[in-house]
């Protein structure tokens, strides 16, 4: 699956695919947008939701970014 940026808009391509992204812990997936168009945030919904729902643990999970703002968040 790839969620990609739309010409100049920064939203995502279709609501859809973000919610499946966050939500369907059974798959795995990339993630591919530019920047400010809300990958991080996406990612820690996911992750968020993994721990809610019991399939996987705090010591399970690595969260990786590669920019200071995205650092922050």
């Amino acid at each position: 699956m790839m969620i990609e940026e739309r010409g100049g808009d920064r939203d995502l391509v279709d609501s859809r695919q973000r919610r499946m992204a966050e939500e369907d812990l059974d798959s795995s997936m990339c993630i591919e947008a530019g920047a400010g168009t809300g990958k991080t945030r996406l990612l820690v919904n996911r992750y968020l939701n993994l721990l809610r729902k019991g399939k996987a643990e705090c010591r399970e999970i690595v969260a990786i970014t590669f920019t200071e703002k995205a650092a922050s968040q």
